[in-house]
């Protein structure tokens, strides 16, 4: 017995042992910090997967959905084109992945909305060594599209004596040496005038330039047939009186048709360009704007090509009192449109400074009033403040031509997000 208690003794004594059994012990946990490690390593992977398949999903559900409902398919269509399309771009993006989708589709108005999630459950391969045998994977994303709206755009071009200017530096220095002048506005009846001189030397005039910007915008609108279905143009020109050209239509190519001739100045009167009197039947004409649901509510823009000066009589070369009526636009017409829902762009063609010209320096060249230094630089501000961001300076050839068409895509009310 004694023997025995000896033995026990020196067994509790014994310390040679105690590393070994300590590194035992530690090395359950440590392995599982590493293996959790190395199981989370493999779920954001699998999430990854999992968040781009659902975000591809909703977004193709919801470029089906619109593309639907912009050829004329009821709502209830377009929605069950859009689940079609999500379910399928789902199942093709995660065929190695158990995951389970929820996704829906509804439309307010002109909008389609889709929101979704996705769950899956991965099988851990060290965690479980602690209790984890599981780890649940989720992942949503929404994305919406607006509809193509029902949308009247009314185009206002500029045709006045002024528009006759030349379209570059170059040609007004060629029209200046030939004829004296850098306007191109004048024609004798036996064709001898500064009209004359530019069509024959090939001056190109900025009233040309604008009128194949309207033709850019009329081909572009033409090659979609969601335009054709839900966008009509109509066409007005204003020097000394305010002309219809085309009414609305979406047969762009009948506009196209309609292009304003240039307002040559045969006398004073067919020089001015009383802007301040006639824009008020215009924008009767536009009315108010809908909410682009439906044909007879249709959203409405207006695009108005203009230098942006009132001149309501040219008898200002003879009667010095009359000059200071030839300035920038009164602009009080914006707030009209704008309380009518109506989406206003302007795009400028501005002056070219003619400090050789007197009846320059006598009018547009005098100091301005709205924070320019002259008349002239009290265009644009005045014109911005009326269009805002819809508003563009073109003063070269390449602008002007692409205005009217950048000026429709950044007004429009279309787009998917994400």
């Amino acid at each position: 017995m004694n023997r025995l208690l000896r033995h026990l003794h020196r067994f509790g004594q014994d310390r040679r042992g105690n590393m070994a059994v300590l590194f035992a012990i530690a090395c359950v946990p440590l392995l599982a910090f590493v293996g959790a490690g190395v199981d989370y390593s493999m779920a954001n992977r699998l999430k990854t997967k999992l968040q781009m398949a659902i975000d591809e999903a909703v977004l193709a559900g919801v470029a089906a959905g619109k593309a639907a409902l912009d050829s004329g398919a009821s709502q209830a269509s377009a929605v069950s084109m859009a689940q079609a399309a999500s379910s399928s771009y789902f199942a093709g993006n995660t065929a190695k992945i158990a995951a389970t989708p929820t996704i829906n589709f509804t439309t307010v108005g002109r909008t389609l909305s889709g929101t979704g999630s996705a769950t899956s459950v991965m099988n851990t391969s060290f965690m479980r060594l602690v209790g984890f045998p599981t780890m649940t994977l989720n992942a949503s994303s929404s994305s919406s599209a607006t509809m193509q709206p029902y949308l009247n755009v009314y185009l206002l071009v500029d045709i006045s004596s002024s528009m006759l200017l030349p379209a570059t530096q170059a040609g007004i220095t060629q029209m200046n040496k030939g004829t004296g002048c850098a306007l191109a506005c004048h024609e004798n009846t036996n064709g001898t005038d500064s009209y004359s001189y530019a069509l024959k030397n090939n001056v190109l005039l900025r009233y040309q330039v604008v009128n194949q910007g309207v033709q850019n915008l009329l081909t572009y609108l033409n090659g979609s047939a969601v335009y054709k279905n839900y966008v009509k143009v109509g066409l007005w020109s204003f020097d000394n009186q305010l002309t219809q050209l085309s009414s609305l239509t979406s047969s762009f190519s009948t506009v196209a048709t309609n292009f304003p001739a240039p307002g040559l100045a045969y006398n004073d009167a067919a020089a001015a360009t009383p802007f301040d009197s006639l824009i008020g039947s215009f924008v009767s004409s536009v009315g108010t704007a809908g909410d682009g649901s439906t044909s007879a509510t249709p959203q409405k823009m207006v695009i108005i090509a203009t230098d942006g000066v009132n001149d309501p009589t040219r008898a200002w070369t003879s009667q010095t009192s009359l000059r200071s009526q030839v300035r920038v636009f009164n602009t009080a017409f914006c707030n009209t449109f704008k309380t009518n829902g109506v989406t206003v762009a302007i795009i400028n063609t501005p002056y070219y400074p003619m400090t050789w010209d007197w009846g320059y320096n006598a009018t547009l060249g005098q100091p301005g009033s709205l924070g320019g230094a002259t008349r002239v630089d009290d265009i644009p501000i005045a014109l911005k403040s009326c269009a805002g961001s819809n508003f563009i300076i073109a003063s070269d050839v390449a602008t002007i031509q692409s205005s009217f068409t950048t000026l429709f895509n950044k007004a429009s009310p279309v787009r998917l997000t994400n």
